[in-house]
């Protein structure tokens, strides 16, 4: 189970970094059909495989470079949505906020008050 998990998360990394190459959408539907699945396969697979979710996998990385970059660049918060594969600004700052408690604009002014 261990070699699945490290397949799976290693082709779901190398998926999101594609996405934020070309600024697209990530989607388990685009996923599953570059890992050959259906949608209901690949919720399937990777939950047994990983042991969570794999929209919750892909939520939780976004969250996390979307965070980065927020403390690392002036990116405007719509281009940083863009960029690491929100469909929209609005879907961004729900799940941004919803994941860590506070805004975009809040986490910045509080992450560069630590700089």
């Amino acid at each position: 189970m261990h070699d699945s998990r490290s397949w799976w998360l290693a082709a779901a990394e190398l998926y999101i970094a594609e996405c934020e190459a070309r600024a697209s959408s990530v989607r388990a539907s685009e996923f599953a059909s570059r890992m050959q699945r259906t949608p209901v396969q690949l919720v399937r697979e990777f939950r047994h495989s990983v042991g969570f979710c794999v929209k919750v996998y892909f939520s939780s990385r976004q969250i996390a470079r979307a965070a980065e970059l927020l403390r690392t660049t002036r990116r405007t918060t719509a281009d940083i949505a863009l960029r690491v594969g929100f469909g929209t600004a609005r879907s961004f700052f729900r799940a941004f906020r919803r994941s860590t408690g506070m805004s975009p604009a809040e986490f910045r002014r509080s992450s560069s008050s630590h700089i």
